[in-house]
Parts: structure tokens; C-alpha cells; sequence
């Protein structure tokens, strides 16, 4: 009984977790995209947003059209 609440815990958590997505642009160099993004997640930041994980306090809608209007092209991650 106690494996399965553990697993059902596990699994409520990992659904929980925030979207990852691939921003790429021609002539941006790996510092240039992690200041971008920095400067996006700043634009998308909502701290009123109740979050089991401060990466889900982010609207990432927002911070998608932000990361595309500086050029870069955002996508889903391939697995």
C-alpha cells in the first residue's frame, strides 16, 4: 500500500513540473540565450501563481513571444 502512494506521489509531482522548450537562433552564442531567457522569464514571472515548483511561477506563454520577438525560434524538445 505504501509503494503505491509513494508511486501515485511521484507521478502527481513529475505532472507537475514546468514545459521545456528549445530556443534557437542563428547568431545568438549560449551566453547570449541564457541573458535572453533570463531577461524573458523576468517579462513572464507571475508571483501570485500558486506553484509546487517556482519554474511553474513563469507564464511561459509569455516568455515564448518574448524569446520570439528577440529572434529566436522555440520549440519542444525532441525525445
Amino acid at each position: 500500500m505504501n509503494r503505491l502512494a509513494v508511486g501515485l506521489f511521484v507521478l502527481l509531482l513529475a505532472g507537475c513540473a514546468a514545459p521545456k522548450y528549445v530556443y534557437e537562433r542563428r547568431s545568438a552564442t549560449p551566453a547570449q540565450t541564457d541573458h535572453d531567457l533570463e531577461v524573458c522569464k523576468r517579462e513572464g514571472f507571475r508571483p501570485s501563481r500558486f506553484a509546487a515548483w517556482p519554474s511553474n511561477r513563469y507564464d511561459w506563454d509569455v516568455v515564448n513571444r518574448c524569446m520570439g520577438r528577440k529572434g529566436y525560434r522555440v520549440t519542444l524538445p525532441e525525445e
